[in-house]
């Protein structure tokens, strides 16, 4: 197994600290730029998800640099869409907000791909939720699962309907929201993402309950993975 697949493995069973050192070794160690980026972006995994949000959005923003230089459109994605999602991680909901809509200026320039377009829908159907800007809301989670479908990604299908199902518990549409977290169960058990599969069950449980504040959703919608869109 490649090193960078062993740090993402390390990541990906919740060994945040082993993670963290593997990623700090290969950019100590590594020679080839594009592997280094790679550890950059995992790093800055790290960094969110053990709450060091200042540390993984400085390096975030360093990636979206050094793509915006080398003229790397889809990379210069990838990058904003982290920092929007730490800014969401960490409770600024605005700073969210004003990410995504860049991101999505950058998408519209890649000519509206898909996957791109389903997963910053995805987030700023998130962000208009939490902002009860709720008409906004659902047109871009409506948007986020037309575009999912139409790839072959079931992590992003099962976030539009995670997505759809958190917006129908708001409003008092339990049906409905029932209906929207077991299509995302179905979407992400076909990915084989047990971690995603447990959230959204554990959602299913807490039906009847009062919606809490839609905010630091713990598994990542696509694009989050290093081999996305280089376009």
């Amino acid at each position: 197994m490649h090193r960078i697949d062993d740090a993402w493995a390390a990541f990906t069973r919740d060994d945040y600290t082993d993670a963290e050192r593997q990623f700090e070794d290969i950019l100590t160690e590594a020679q080839d730029e594009e592997l280094m980026r790679q550890a950059q972006f995992g790093l800055g995994y790290v960094f969110a998800f053990t709450h060091r949000f200042s540390a993984a959005l400085s390096l975030f923003a360093q990636l979206y640099a050094d793509a915006e230089r080398r003229g790397a459109l889809g990379e210069q994605h990838r990058a904003l869409h982290q920092v929007g999602m730490v800014e969401r991680m960490a409770g600024h909901w605005r700073q969210a907000k004003t990410t995504f809509e860049q991101e999505a200026d950058l998408i519209k320039r890649m000519e509206n791909p898909p996957l791109p377009v389903a997963v910053n829908a995805y987030e700023q159907g998130l962000v208009a939720l939490h902002l009860n800007e709720l008409e906004r809301a659902h047109w871009w989670l409506e948007r986020s699962l037309a575009h999912a479908v139409r790839t072959d990604d079931h992590v992003a299908v099962g976030c539009a309907h995670r997505g759809f199902g958190e917006y129908f518990h708001r409003i008092g549409e339990r049906r409905q929201a029932r209906h929207a977290w077991e299509q995302a169960v179905l979407a992400f058990a076909e990915a084989n993402e047990r971690k995603a599969v447990e959230d959204v069950q554990e959602r299913l449980k807490h039906l009847a309950e009062p919606p809490e504040t839609t905010g630091t959703t713990a598994y990542p919608c696509r694009s989050a993975e290093p081999d996305t869109l280089d376009a």
